[in-house]
């Protein structure tokens, strides 16, 4: 019996598995139609934080992730990266930080000059700082979620699901 239960969780789990990639697949294809071929690409980052904890959070996304988003930005890999918090009090979606990064079509973007190792090995001489502080901001994330978006050009071809 227990083994049968275990091949069934097993079964059910790796069911929900692919079920789930080929749901994003279908939601992918679905928004990618080619509305925004050729546009940049807007990502929106979502953070919650610990209350009291926004200060601490934020200095430890200044030192370890502010320098890899202004490296991209003098090579060209991001145009803008902005970092809001909320002018008033939500309910929902509970976030504290929203960073916007504002990126040039893949075929727009010159190939990067190091992959993400290689970049915060290159940004930071001190690894072992480096890991403690990502793992220090993180471990201060409490949710995150993303977002990528990308315009629509209305005024030319005003459809999701009709191909270019």
């Amino acid at each position: 019996m227990r083994n049968l239960l275990r091949r069934s969780t097993a079964w059910a789990l790796f069911a929900l598995a692919v079920l789930s990639i080929f749901a994003s697949s279908i939601a992918s294809a679905q928004a990618t139609i080619g509305a925004g071929d050729g546009k940049n690409t807007v990502s929106v980052d979502f953070y919650k934080v610990p209350p009291g904890r926004q200060d601490e959070w934020l200095a430890l996304y200044k030192k370890y992730h502010f320098p890899i988003m202004q490296y991209q930005k003098a090579h060209g890999q991001v145009i803008s990266e902005t970092v809001y918090t909320r002018a008033v009090h939500e309910l929902s979606p509970s976030w504290d930080f929203a960073i916007v990064i504002v990126s040039p079509p893949a075929e727009k973007r010159p190939k990067a000059e190091f992959n993400r190792s290689q970049l915060i090995r290159k940004l930071f001489s001190d690894i072992e700082d480096y890991v403690k502080g990502e793992k220090a901001r993180w471990s201060l994330t409490t949710e995150h979620w993303d977002e990528s978006w990308t315009e629509v050009d209305i005024d030319n071809h005003p459809s999701l699901y009709e191909p270019f």
